[in-house]
């Protein structure tokens, strides 16, 4: 399971509204091309029996999907993460922030509230977009670079990843949604981080395409 967190939010999110399921996908294709073909004698809505039966088949397909991948070996968040993990607070000036990052070498970091609740990320990019880690004045909110916060510049809805969530799908959304780094929580509290070489050093190691497919 994934969770999105920021400022005030946890919300759990379901992995059909992550993904869109190549099955679900040619399924759905097949049912709106019969929809065209019979919009004449049949209405496109919810009560007709038409879309009733191609929304179950779309919905079987995407559960025997689901079922299989449950059946193969798995690698979990928890096997492939970094941790501990390094967090920045949010009230922390952006220009201190990015001597953190640039001393060690990192791309993205977790932001926590005052209470040590998972609110955002934030990476060197986010930083140096809006010339924080300059003396220049901030091109995002037009403040002295020195009084910019990390929290007005760091992504605060940031998706983040359970211990237990299966690491295929973690892998998944690096490539389709370009996602660089993701948190990983246990009880809602921040626990490691995943990124993309964690993911290479894992194919590597567990070099087994069951594992990956």
């Amino acid at each position: 399971m994934f969770i999105a967190y920021g400022p005030g939010i946890t919300n759990p999110i379901a992995l059909e509204k992550l993904f869109v399921k190549p099955a679900v996908a040619k399924v759905a294709k097949s049912a709106e091309m019969k929809n065209i073909k019979q919009e004449d004698t049949l209405h496109r809505d919810s009560s007709s029996s038409a879309y009733r039966s191609e929304r179950d088949r779309a919905k079987k397909a995407y559960q025997s999907e689901e079922l299989t991948q449950k059946q193969q070996p798995s690698l979990q968040a928890a096997q492939i993460m970094t941790t501990p993990v390094v967090s920045l607070q949010a009230q922390m000036p952006a220009r201190e922030a990015l001597k953190i990052l640039n001393a060690n070498d990192f791309r993205h970091v977790p932001v926590l509230s005052s209470h040590n609740q998972l609110v955002g990320m934030i990476s060197d990019r986010d930083i140096y977009r809006c010339m924080c880690g300059s003396d220049a004045v901030c091109l995002h909110c037009s403040s002295a670079s020195e009084a910019v916060l990390v929290e007005s510049v760091m992504k605060d809805q940031v998706l983040a990843a359970n211990i237990d969530t299966d690491a295929r799908y973690i892998a998944r959304l690096f490539v389709e949604q370009r996602v660089g780094a993701m948190p990983v929580v246990e009880n809602n509290q921040l626990v490691g981080i995943v990124t993309r070489g964690d993911i290479l050093k894992a194919v590597m190691l567990h070099f087994n395409l069951d594992i990956w497919e």
